[in-house]
């Protein structure tokens, strides 16, 4: 197989991120790395639903989800409920200012996309999705 150095890209991108999207979390009083900017992001997508389905969507474990929770709920930002539908599980929704903060994420999510998709035509964006996506499932067959 040819040597493509996917992963010295991948980190170059990573660091490359990181280094833009941190200054802008931290603008917005959210630490970065800690995913809480994505849990609030994919709450504003949908919002009230399950801790579970939270956890699937940000691509975290439980214990990692719940933890992440509880630092969100002491910030003011969540409202943990019980769920009618199962006693087994919890609803998570946005509080007002919770809310107010996601938007916060939601506009620095689309400038860092706009600035990392800047100067290439949407066809290769299309592809380079594509190929991503399998390597992502690539990586969780593993």
């Amino acid at each position: 197989m040819k040597q493509h150095n996917v992963r010295e890209l991948l980190v170059r991108e990573e660091k490359a991120r990181k280094q833009i999207i941190s200054p802008l979390l931290s603008n917005i009083g959210l630490t970065p790395g800690q995913g809480h900017a994505r849990i609030l992001y994919h709450l504003l997508q949908k919002d009230h639903i399950t801790q579970k389905e939270l956890a699937d969507r940000c691509h975290f474990d439980a214990a990692t989800m719940s933890r992440n929770i509880d630092k969100l709920q002491d910030m003011g930002f969540l409202l943990r409920e019980n769920n009618p539908d199962c006693r087994r599980s919890v609803l998570i929704s946005l509080t007002e200012k919770g809310a107010a903060e996601a938007e916060e994420v939601r506009k620095v999510f689309k400038q860092f996309e706009e600035l990392i998709c800047d100067h290439i035509p949407e066809d290769e964006i299309a592809v380079f999705c594509k190929v991503l996506m399998k390597m992502c499932e690539n990586l969780e067959a593993y």
